[in-house]
């Protein structure tokens, strides 16, 4: 991970086994390759379940709204961390004990729930509310204050100049 980034994770991570917490990571850094395979992978199972029905371009975007498409990803970039509960699968995570603290505390260290279950027509990308991205205290506070998802906020920022 970025360096800041790995520092706050680490700080979060630590505040939430103080609290008698259970995380798990799945992901941080991927290289370009480990998301082109991701990428593909998810390509592949869409083929197989839509078949000829849908156009390669259509199974391609699909795929982007749970995988991000290489050279577009977070992970890549150093500043994502996917975080589960001790049963490690996401499914209702944002129910657990870990998701819950998550998505009231991350912003205390600079990460934000990056696609809210309410935004997805915003981020063109489907809940994940074990996806938490580093944009530093500051940011991540007003962040969290305002419920904005981070294009409103950005925009927010750029509308404003």
């Amino acid at each position: 991970m970025e360096p800041n980034a790995a520092k706050a994770a680490r700080e979060m991570l630590d505040a939430m086994k103080a609290k008698g917490l259970k995380p798990q990571i799945t992901s941080t850094f991927r290289t370009y390759e480990k998301q082109v395979q991701l990428f593909e992978n998810k390509v592949s199972q869409l083929s197989s379940k839509y078949g000829s029905s849908k156009t390669e371009e259509e199974i391609k975007a699909i795929a982007a709204m749970s995988v991000a498409i290489p050279n577009t990803s977070e992970h890549q970039m150093g500043l994502a961390i996917d975080i589960v509960g001790p049963s490690g699968t996401t499914s209702g995570f944002e129910k657990t004990a870990e998701g819950k603290w998550l998505a009231e505390n991350s912003w205390k260290y600079g990460f934000i729930l990056r696609y809210p279950d309410n935004k997805t027509v915003l981020t063109k990308i489907i809940y994940e509310p074990w996806h938490f991205r580093y944009v530093g205290v500051e940011n991540a506070k007003a962040i969290y204050e305002s419920g904005l998802c981070l294009e409103e906020y950005l925009y927010q920022i750029v509308t404003a100049q």
